[in-house]
């Protein structure tokens, strides 16, 4: 049976997630956080913000667990752990929040696509701010938030997991 990864990244919010959402209208879902070392050892990261990180985490967890499911705490270069994932049991789709973050989060995200398209995966990003990518120049940037901002906020329904719940992290 097939899957869908979604990739909680910054937003550790289930109520009104995009990448959740849609992930989990295909079919059946299996959640993961990574927790990259490179990342935690850029100038940019403080202990305050793991901490916040794994709060988050054990609210999200708490409540993927009432509904039969649960977040997978991994560890480790992003690539190395979807592979590592694939290896066990591959999956068709990767679902994820763009992330606004720096060159460290910029490069990663580079490989990821590249891991992705390496292994046939289609990979969903769906904006989360008023950043807009790829655009030809900034004139264009107040249409695209405006029609951002004024787009249906996307709620969850209901959530079908892929395999047992693991042990929890936490």
């Amino acid at each position: 049976m097939s899957y869908s990864l979604v990739w909680f990244k910054r937003d550790l919010r289930w109520q009104d997630h995009s990448a959740l959402a849609k992930a989990s209208i295909n079919g059946p879902i299996r959640c993961i956080y990574v927790v990259e070392p490179e990342l935690w050892l850029q100038p940019d990261a403080a202990l305050q913000h793991f901490e916040f990180i794994r709060e988050s985490l054990q609210v999200l967890d708490a409540h993927l667990r009432s509904l039969g499911g649960c977040i997978d705490i991994h560890h480790g270069e992003l690539s190395d752990v979807l592979s590592r994932i694939w290896q066990d049991a591959p999956f068709t789709g990767l679902y994820s929040h763009e992330e606004t973050g720096n060159g460290f989060t910029y490069a990663r995200d580079l490989k990821v696509s590249a891991w992705c398209k390496v292994h046939g995966v289609v990979w969903h990003e769906f904006p989360q701010f008023g950043v807009v990518r790829g655009l030809k120049n900034r004139n264009l940037w107040q249409s695209a938030w405006e029609r951002h901002m004024a787009s249906p906020v996307e709620k969850v329904d209901s959530l079908r997991f892929w395999g047992k719940p693991s042990e929890s992290a936490f």
